[in-house]
Protein backbone atom coordinates (compact mmCIF):
# COMPACT_ATOMS: atom_id res chain seq x y z
CA UNK A 1 0.00 0.00 0.00
CA UNK A 2 1.31 3.57 -1.01
CA UNK A 3 0.48 6.49 1.14
CA UNK A 4 0.20 10.14 -0.42
CA UNK A 5 0.03 13.32 1.62
CA UNK A 6 -1.43 16.32 -0.05
CA UNK A 7 -0.90 20.05 1.05
CA UNK A 8 -2.22 23.32 -0.52
CA UNK A 9 -3.83 25.98 0.72
CA UNK A 10 -7.45 26.83 1.04
CA UNK A 11 -9.34 27.47 -2.63
CA UNK A 12 -6.19 25.02 -4.74
CA UNK A 13 -8.33 22.51 -5.12
CA UNK A 14 -6.32 20.38 -2.48
CA UNK A 15 -9.19 18.37 -1.91
CA UNK A 16 -10.63 18.11 -5.10
CA UNK A 17 -7.22 17.01 -6.44
CA UNK A 18 -7.39 14.24 -4.08
CA UNK A 19 -10.47 12.50 -4.69
CA UNK A 20 -9.88 12.73 -8.79
CA UNK A 21 -6.29 11.00 -7.71
CA UNK A 22 -7.99 8.47 -6.19
CA UNK A 23 -10.86 7.79 -9.08
CA UNK A 24 -7.84 7.85 -11.49
CA UNK A 25 -5.88 4.93 -9.42
CA UNK A 26 -9.72 3.14 -9.50
CA UNK A 27 -9.87 3.60 -13.03
CA UNK A 28 -6.29 1.95 -13.25
CA UNK A 29 -7.23 -1.10 -11.74
CA UNK A 30 -6.26 -0.76 -7.92
CA UNK A 31 -7.99 0.02 -4.61
CA UNK A 32 -7.84 3.87 -3.37
CA UNK A 33 -9.03 5.35 -0.20
CA UNK A 34 -9.24 9.64 0.60
CA UNK A 35 -10.01 11.71 3.04
CA UNK A 36 -9.82 15.56 3.83
CA UNK A 37 -8.58 17.44 6.80
CA UNK A 38 -9.22 20.87 7.22
CA UNK A 39 -7.89 23.81 9.33
CA UNK A 40 -9.21 27.05 9.83
CA UNK A 41 -11.84 26.87 6.92
CA UNK A 42 -11.12 30.12 4.60
CA UNK A 43 -9.44 30.83 1.60
CA UNK A 44 -5.61 30.73 1.80
CA UNK A 45 -5.47 28.30 5.17
CA UNK A 46 -3.39 25.33 5.17
CA UNK A 47 -5.82 22.57 3.90
CA UNK A 48 -4.31 18.72 4.03
CA UNK A 49 -5.87 15.67 1.93
CA UNK A 50 -4.66 12.00 2.44
CA UNK A 51 -4.61 9.15 -0.15
CA UNK A 52 -3.66 5.10 -0.10
CA UNK A 53 -3.71 3.48 -3.06
CA UNK A 54 -2.86 -0.72 -2.86
CA UNK A 55 -3.98 -3.72 -5.34
CA UNK A 56 -6.04 -4.99 -1.98
CA UNK A 57 -8.91 -3.23 -0.66
CA UNK A 58 -8.00 -0.74 1.89
CA UNK A 59 -9.31 -1.25 5.55
CA UNK A 60 -7.07 2.25 7.14
CA UNK A 61 -8.79 5.17 7.89
CA UNK A 62 -6.16 7.12 9.40
CA UNK A 63 -4.38 10.31 8.61
CA UNK A 64 -0.89 9.45 6.70
CA UNK A 65 1.70 9.90 9.02
CA UNK A 66 4.49 8.13 7.03
CA UNK A 67 3.78 9.08 3.93
CA UNK A 68 5.91 7.81 0.52
CA UNK A 69 4.92 10.85 -1.74
CA UNK A 70 4.23 14.57 -0.86
CA UNK A 71 2.39 16.92 -3.47
CA UNK A 72 2.49 20.06 -2.41
CA UNK A 73 0.39 22.65 -4.37
CA UNK A 74 1.55 25.93 -2.69
CA UNK A 75 5.07 27.23 -3.14
CA UNK A 76 5.05 28.88 0.30
CA UNK A 77 4.52 25.41 1.87
CA UNK A 78 7.34 23.68 0.77
CA UNK A 79 9.64 26.09 2.63
CA UNK A 80 7.71 24.72 6.10
CA UNK A 81 9.75 21.87 7.93
CA UNK A 82 6.66 20.50 9.21
CA UNK A 83 5.15 20.08 6.22
CA UNK A 84 7.80 16.85 5.70
CA UNK A 85 7.35 15.51 9.42
CA UNK A 86 7.18 11.70 8.94
CA UNK A 87 8.45 11.44 5.27
CA UNK A 88 9.95 8.64 4.38
CA UNK A 89 13.58 8.05 2.99
CA UNK A 90 13.50 7.38 -0.21
CA UNK A 91 10.50 8.87 -1.18
CA UNK A 92 9.34 11.08 -3.53
CA UNK A 93 8.09 15.01 -3.88
CA UNK A 94 5.99 16.50 -6.13
CA UNK A 95 5.95 20.48 -5.63
CA UNK A 96 4.45 23.50 -7.07
CA UNK A 97 7.76 25.60 -6.73
CA UNK A 98 10.64 27.20 -9.38
CA UNK A 99 12.92 26.90 -6.79
CA UNK A 100 14.25 23.23 -5.99
CA UNK A 101 17.34 24.21 -3.78
CA UNK A 102 15.48 25.35 -0.47
CA UNK A 103 13.55 21.97 -0.54
CA UNK A 104 16.74 20.03 -0.99
CA UNK A 105 18.83 22.35 1.61
CA UNK A 106 15.59 20.71 4.20
CA UNK A 107 17.72 17.66 3.77
CA UNK A 108 14.48 15.41 3.89
CA UNK A 109 15.55 12.30 2.15
CA UNK A 110 14.03 12.38 -1.15
CA UNK A 111 15.04 10.02 -4.04
CA UNK A 112 12.77 11.59 -6.51
CA UNK A 113 12.21 15.48 -6.46
CA UNK A 114 9.78 16.90 -9.51
CA UNK A 115 9.27 20.64 -9.62
CA UNK A 116 6.54 22.24 -12.06
CA UNK A 117 5.77 26.35 -12.42
CA UNK A 118 1.73 24.90 -11.34
CA UNK A 119 0.86 28.92 -11.12
CA UNK A 120 2.64 29.85 -13.91
CA UNK A 121 0.43 26.88 -16.22
CA UNK A 122 -2.65 27.33 -14.07
CA UNK A 123 -2.65 31.13 -14.82
CA UNK A 124 -2.13 30.84 -18.35
CA UNK A 125 -4.82 28.08 -19.25
CA UNK A 126 -7.61 28.69 -16.83
CA UNK A 127 -7.04 32.32 -15.94
CA UNK A 128 -6.65 31.10 -12.02
CA UNK A 129 -3.74 30.04 -9.50
CA UNK A 130 -5.83 27.05 -9.06
CA UNK A 131 -3.36 24.40 -9.54
CA UNK A 132 -4.27 21.02 -8.79
CA UNK A 133 -4.98 19.50 -12.25
CA UNK A 134 -1.65 20.91 -13.23
CA UNK A 135 0.36 19.28 -10.28
CA UNK A 136 -2.04 16.06 -10.59
CA UNK A 137 -0.55 15.78 -14.19
CA UNK A 138 3.40 16.24 -12.53
CA UNK A 139 2.29 13.73 -10.50
CA UNK A 140 1.63 11.09 -13.18
CA UNK A 141 4.75 11.49 -14.96
CA UNK A 142 7.62 12.16 -12.16
CA UNK A 143 5.79 8.72 -10.05
CA UNK A 144 4.48 6.47 -13.50
CA UNK A 145 1.65 5.34 -10.89
CA UNK A 146 -1.67 7.01 -12.72
CA UNK A 147 -1.36 7.29 -16.50
CA UNK A 148 -3.43 10.52 -18.18
CA UNK A 149 -6.14 9.22 -19.92
CA UNK A 150 -7.15 8.00 -16.21
CA UNK A 151 -6.89 11.36 -14.73
CA UNK A 152 -8.69 12.76 -17.57
CA UNK A 153 -11.81 10.32 -17.12
CA UNK A 154 -11.77 11.23 -13.11
CA UNK A 155 -11.60 14.77 -13.81
CA UNK A 156 -14.84 14.42 -16.05
CA UNK A 157 -16.61 13.67 -12.52
CA UNK A 158 -15.53 17.24 -11.80
CA UNK A 159 -15.77 19.66 -14.67
CA UNK A 160 -17.46 19.84 -17.92
CA UNK A 161 -17.29 22.19 -21.13
CA UNK A 162 -15.00 24.76 -21.62
CA UNK A 163 -13.52 24.29 -17.65
CA UNK A 164 -13.12 20.84 -18.00
CA UNK A 165 -11.10 21.78 -21.77
CA UNK A 166 -9.04 23.99 -19.84
CA UNK A 167 -8.02 21.57 -16.96
CA UNK A 168 -7.16 19.01 -19.24
CA UNK A 169 -4.58 21.02 -20.71
CA UNK A 170 -3.40 22.30 -17.52
CA UNK A 171 -3.01 18.72 -16.74
CA UNK A 172 -1.08 18.12 -19.82
CA UNK A 173 1.31 20.82 -19.13
CA UNK A 174 2.09 19.89 -16.31
CA UNK A 175 3.00 16.38 -17.63
CA UNK A 176 4.77 17.34 -20.11
CA UNK A 177 6.50 20.40 -18.30
CA UNK A 178 7.43 18.86 -15.02
CA UNK A 179 11.58 18.64 -13.86
CA UNK A 180 12.86 15.78 -12.19
CA UNK A 181 15.69 14.72 -10.33
CA UNK A 182 16.83 11.75 -8.38
CA UNK A 183 18.69 11.51 -5.43
CA UNK A 184 20.89 8.34 -4.01
CA UNK A 185 19.22 6.72 -1.08
CA UNK A 186 20.26 7.84 2.00
CA UNK A 187 21.14 5.53 5.13
CA UNK A 188 17.30 4.56 6.62
CA UNK A 189 16.55 5.73 10.11
CA UNK A 190 14.98 2.66 11.69
CA UNK A 191 14.06 4.31 14.90
CA UNK A 192 11.58 6.36 13.09
CA UNK A 193 9.67 3.79 11.57
CA UNK A 194 9.54 1.69 14.14
CA UNK A 195 6.52 3.05 15.75
CA UNK A 196 4.32 2.37 12.77
CA UNK A 197 5.79 -1.14 11.76
CA UNK A 198 3.31 -3.78 11.39
CA UNK A 199 3.55 -7.57 13.01
CA UNK A 200 0.81 -9.69 13.30
CA UNK A 201 -0.75 -10.26 16.60
CA UNK A 202 -3.95 -12.41 17.15
CA UNK A 203 -7.14 -11.50 19.40
CA UNK A 204 -10.45 -11.76 19.72
CA UNK A 205 -12.78 -9.18 18.98
CA UNK A 206 -14.47 -7.09 21.38
CA UNK A 207 -18.22 -8.22 21.42
CA UNK A 208 -20.94 -5.60 20.23
CA UNK A 209 -23.06 -4.32 23.09
CA UNK A 210 -25.71 -1.95 20.97
CA UNK A 211 -26.08 -0.71 17.89
CA UNK A 212 -25.61 3.09 19.72
CA UNK A 213 -22.27 4.72 20.20
CA UNK A 214 -20.63 6.16 23.19
CA UNK A 215 -17.48 7.02 24.26
CA UNK A 216 -17.11 5.48 27.52
CA UNK A 217 -19.30 3.42 30.11
CA UNK A 218 -19.12 5.68 33.14
CA UNK A 219 -21.81 8.34 31.46
CA UNK A 220 -25.60 8.95 32.59
CA UNK A 221 -26.78 5.13 32.96
CA UNK A 222 -29.74 5.98 30.30
CA UNK A 223 -27.66 6.08 27.86
CA UNK A 224 -26.84 2.82 25.57
CA UNK A 225 -23.16 2.69 24.89
CA UNK A 226 -21.31 0.70 22.15
CA UNK A 227 -17.71 -0.77 22.80
CA UNK A 228 -16.42 0.82 19.30
CA UNK A 229 -12.84 -1.45 19.22
CA UNK A 230 -14.29 -3.37 16.24
CA UNK A 231 -13.85 -0.61 14.05
CA UNK A 232 -9.75 -1.65 15.14
CA UNK A 233 -7.39 -3.79 12.80
CA UNK A 234 -4.71 -2.37 14.51
CA UNK A 235 -3.77 -2.46 18.07
CA UNK A 236 -1.16 0.19 20.17
CA UNK A 237 1.46 -2.19 22.55
CA UNK A 238 3.67 -0.49 24.60
CA UNK A 239 6.84 -1.00 25.87
CA UNK A 240 7.41 -0.64 29.14
CA UNK A 241 10.76 -0.91 29.20
CA UNK A 242 11.06 2.30 27.06
CA UNK A 243 8.28 4.32 28.97
CA UNK A 244 8.83 7.84 30.75
CA UNK A 245 5.36 7.92 32.02
CA UNK A 246 4.73 11.19 30.61
CA UNK A 247 1.52 10.52 29.86
CA UNK A 248 0.92 12.07 26.89
CA UNK A 249 -0.43 8.71 25.21
CA UNK A 250 -3.06 9.61 27.27
CA UNK A 251 -3.64 13.23 26.93
CA UNK A 252 -3.79 12.79 23.15
CA UNK A 253 -6.25 9.60 22.62
CA UNK A 254 -9.71 10.65 21.01
CA UNK A 255 -11.35 8.19 22.57
CA UNK A 256 -10.08 8.35 26.30
CA UNK A 257 -8.67 5.03 25.72
CA UNK A 258 -5.16 4.97 27.05
CA UNK A 259 -5.77 4.46 31.07
CA UNK A 260 -3.53 4.33 33.84
CA UNK A 261 -3.24 0.77 35.16
CA UNK A 262 -2.22 -0.28 38.53
CA UNK A 263 1.28 -0.78 37.84
CA UNK A 264 1.79 2.47 36.68
CA UNK A 265 2.01 2.45 33.18
CA UNK A 266 -0.90 3.35 30.48
CA UNK A 267 -2.54 0.70 28.62
CA UNK A 268 -5.13 0.93 25.85
CA UNK A 269 -8.57 -0.67 26.88
CA UNK A 270 -9.06 -2.58 23.91
CA UNK A 271 -13.23 -2.13 24.38
CA UNK A 272 -12.59 1.61 22.96
CA UNK A 273 -9.62 1.70 20.96
CA UNK A 274 -10.04 2.83 17.46
CA UNK A 275 -6.48 1.54 16.01
CA UNK A 276 -6.07 5.25 14.79
CA UNK A 277 -2.32 5.29 15.82
CA UNK A 278 -2.50 8.47 17.23
CA UNK A 279 -1.13 7.68 20.46
CA UNK A 280 2.05 5.93 18.42
CA UNK A 281 2.73 9.17 16.77
CA UNK A 282 3.04 11.42 20.01
CA UNK A 283 5.02 9.18 22.11
CA UNK A 284 8.27 10.95 22.72
CA UNK A 285 9.93 7.91 23.69
CA UNK A 286 8.95 5.76 20.21
CA UNK A 287 7.28 3.18 23.30
CA UNK A 288 3.95 2.27 21.56
CA UNK A 289 3.85 0.37 18.54
CA UNK A 290 1.20 -0.33 16.33
CA UNK A 291 0.20 -4.17 15.52
CA UNK A 292 -2.09 -5.49 13.49
CA UNK A 293 -4.64 -7.69 14.66
CA UNK A 294 -5.30 -10.85 12.85
CA UNK A 295 -9.45 -11.37 14.08
CA UNK A 296 -10.55 -15.04 14.97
Amino acid sequence: MGEIRLHGRGGQGTVIAAEMLANAFVFGGKYASVFPSFGVERRGSAVMAFARFGEKPIRERTRVYRPDILLMFDESLTEVAANYDGFKNGGMIIANTKHEQHIIDLQVKQQLLATVDGVGIAMEETGTPITNTCMLGAFARATGLVVLDDLKQAMELYFTGSVLTKNIRSLERGYAEVKVSHFAKQAEDKAADKAFNIENVTIKPPQLTSPFEAAWDDVDKKLITARTGEWRYKQPQPNQTACRLCGWCSVYCPAGSMKLGEDGYYHPDLNYCKGCGICANQCPARAIMMKAEEVL
